[in-house]
C-alpha cells in the first residue's frame, strides 16, 4: 500500500511519499519543493544540485521549485516570487489506493507575503505518484474581493545522466523567446538544443506534450492550464553558472518547466486555476 512518510532531508522537514511499486517522491515543507523522485526501478529521475544551501529563506537548486506569482524579474517582487523559499503546511495524507499516492501542500500567509502581495488567496501544490509518473498541480484561489493577476511554473530540473545525450522533441516550428545574454529576448525559431551553450527559452502558447531523449531513457512530459514551456540550461560558461551549481553541473540536467508567463492568469473573486504538469519516468 502507498504511505506518506514524515522525515528531514538535509535538515529541512519534508514527507515522502512512497507508492506500492516502490517509486518515491520526497518534498520539503519550505518551498513545498519536490527534491527528489525516484522511479520504481530506484532511478533519480530529478536533478539536485550538491552546492545547495538548505536554509530558511534560500531556494534550493534543483529538484522542482514553485515559481509564484511572478516568472524570474519579470515584476516587482523578488525574482520568482516567494513560494520557493516559504513554509508550506501539509494539509491531506496520502491516498491509499493500489496504484496511486499523492499529497498536498498549502502555502502559508504571513506578514512577509501580505506585504509583498497584498491579496487574499489560497496556493496549493499537490504531488502524486501514478503508475510511472510524477503529477504536480498547483491550484491557486483568489479569496478577496478584487481580481488578481500572478505568472507561475513548475522549474523541472530533469536528470539527463549527460547534456550531450539530449535530444527535446514537439517544439518544431514553434518560437521562443530567447532570454541569454547573447539572445537579447530576441523571438527566434525553435532550433535543436546544443549541449554547452547557454539555453534559456520561453516557448509561449507551447504544445502541451513533448518528450526528452537522454542517456537515461524517454522522458514524456505533459502539462494542462500553464500555457509556455521553458527551457533552461546555464551552459559550460562560467559566468552563466549560479553560485550554487558546480561548474560542471550543467552536464547532468535540463530544465523543462511547465510555466504561465507570456499571458499572466487573470482571478476574479472566488474563482480558482489549475496548472498540471504530468513527466513519465524516463524507460
Amino acid at each position: 500500500m502507498p504511505t506518506l512518510e514524515n522525515c528531514q532531508f538535509h535538515g529541512l522537514p519534508a514527507v515522502r511519499l512512497c507508492a506500492a511499486d516502490g517509486a518515491t517522491a520526497t518534498i520539503t515543507l519550505h518551498g513545498a519543493h519536490v527534491v527528489s523522485w525516484k522511479s520504481a526501478a530506484g532511478v533519480e529521475q530529478l536533478y539536485l544540485s550538491p552546492n545547495t544551501r538548505f536554509e530558511s529563506g534560500q531556494a534550493i537548486r534543483g529538484g522542482v521549485p514553485v515559481v509564484f506569482p511572478q516568472f524570474n524579474t519579470r515584476g516587482v517582487l523578488p525574482r520568482h516570487g516567494f513560494a520557493r523559499t516559504c513554509r508550506w503546511a501539509l494539509v491531506e495524507d496520502a491516498t491509499q489506493a493500489d496504484d496511486a499516492c499523492s499529497v498536498t501542500l498549502a502555502l502559508q500567509s504571513h506578514k512577509v507575503i501580505k506585504a509583498l502581495w497584498p491579496y487574499a488567496f489560497g496556493c496549493n501544490l499537490t504531488v502524486a505518484l501514478q503508475a510511472d509518473r510524477l503529477v504536480m498541480t498547483l491550484s491557486v484561489s483568489n479569496h478577496g474581493p478584487k481580481s488578481l493577476s500572478f505568472q507561475a511554473a513548475l522549474h523541472t530540473y530533469l536528470a539527463v545522466g549527460s547534456i550531450d545525450s539530449i535530444k527535446l522533441r514537439g517544439l518544431d516550428d514553434c518560437d521562443f523567446e530567447d532570454c541569454t545574454a547573447a539572445g537579447g529576448n530576441a523571438i527566434q525559431r525553435h532550433s535543436s538544443l546544443q549541449p554547452y551553450e547557454a539555453i534559456d527559452r520561453i516557448y509561449f502558447d507551447a504544445p502541451d506534450c513533448l518528450q526528452l531523449q537522454s542517456a537515461l531513457g524517454q522522458t514524456e512530459l505533459q502539462q494542462s492550464g500553464f500555457s509556455d514551456v521553458v527551457v533552461w540550461n546555464p551552459g559550460g560558461s562560467a559566468a552563466a553558472c549560479p553560485p550554487d551549481l558546480p561548474k560542471d553541473g550543467f552536464r547532468q540536467f535540463l530544465c523543462v518547466e511547465a510555466a504561465r508567463i507570456g499571458k499572466p492568469v487573470q482571478l476574479g473573486p472566488e474563482q480558482t486555476w489549475n496548472g498540471t504538469q504530468t513527466i513519465r519516468a524516463a524507460r
